[in-house]
């Protein structure tokens, strides 16, 4: 598993917290290691685009990976919304209202965790799906199988500056996307698509994703993974004493959690919820997409 510049604990219950690793650089400053990072992420681009199935199916010789990997960083960078954020920050040194809402690459942060951490993976690509036949997206940021354990994973995912304003956008797409008509319509459109790419399937998975499923049979094999990457004040500190870090970035995932734990309970189906709380903390959410921005654009020229 490509994850060894980034750091993962699990806190408590299903709380889940990552961040870039740190290490020394040459002043003997304790640094994250963001480049290399970046590289673990981008790894997961192609399989993030189009399906680590359809990937391998279409490999015939060596060098068809490098031709798919362009490609696949092509099609991400075609669509309108990331184009026009990649544009605007590479542009500016000031990021308006709107871009900060944006939540361009916490889909593929999203991905790269279920893939990377909990032996997930993606039953279609919403990229893929996105840039096709003018389709338009399904309503959940991502649907992984975690077929040794026989689960589907749902996931959410925000990008933001405010970590509070992120869990209450999570909180609202939990609300929105939890509740048998959106089930129901969301389950057609992925049976459809798996149907459409000629996706074999075991039948545990068809029986799932199957629409006239009870939706408690449902909730039985389904984990929700809410993902929030925010600005943090202990990433940000670089505080070589390793207590305080620890204590600072405690308060922060504490805060968030009991945010979560303290809305989720307004839920109707809050007890056949199995909610999973990701918490990415930043030291610059602008800056970090930013930088994967600069990354996607070098990256097609390669």
């Amino acid at each position: 598993m490509g994850h060894r510049h980034s750091e993962h604990e699990k806190i408590y219950g299903n709380l889940h917290v990552f961040y870039i690793s740190f290490d020394l650089d040459d002043n003997g400053d304790y640094v994250q290691i963001k480049s290399e990072f970046y590289n673990e992420l981008f790894n997961d681009i192609t399989s993030f685009a189009f399906g680590a199935k359809n990937v391998m199916s279409r490999i015939k010789e060596p060098q068809d990976i490098t031709r798919i990997q362009r490609e696949a960083l092509r099609k991400i960078y075609s669509i309108p919304e990331i184009k026009e954020a990649s544009d605007y920050y590479l542009s500016s040194n000031i990021v308006e209202d709107k871009y900060l809402k944006r939540g361009e690459f916490g889909e593929l942060m999203l991905y790269h965790l279920l893939h990377e951490y909990f032996n997930a993976e993606a039953l279609i690509s919403k990229i893929y799906f996105k840039d096709s036949n003018g389709l338009a997206p399904h309503g959940f940021d991502a649907v992984h199988v975690d077929s040794n354990n026989r689960l589907l994973w749902l996931g959410e995912s925000k990008l933001y500056k405010d970590g509070n304003k992120a869990i209450d956008a999570l909180m609202r797409d939990l609300e929105e996307h939890f509740n048998r008509n959106f089930f129901r319509e969301e389950f057609t459109i992925i049976t459809n698509r798996v149907h459409d790419s000629n996706m074999e399937v075991d039948e545990f998975i068809k029986c799932l994703i199957d629409p006239e499923t009870k939706v408690l049979d449902k909730l039985a094999k389904i984990n929700v993974a809410l993902f929030a990457g925010f600005d943090s004040k202990a990433i940000s500190d670089k505080n070589r004493n390793q207590l305080q870090f620890r204590e600072k970035l405690n308060g922060e995932i504490t805060r968030l959690y009991n945010k979560v734990e303290q809305k989720r309970k307004q839920h109707k189906w809050n007890e056949h919820l199995n909610l999973y709380l990701f918490l990415f903390p930043l030291d610059s959410k602008n800056e970090f997409v930013k930088d994967l921005h600069c990354k996607l654009k070098g990256a097609q020229k390669l």
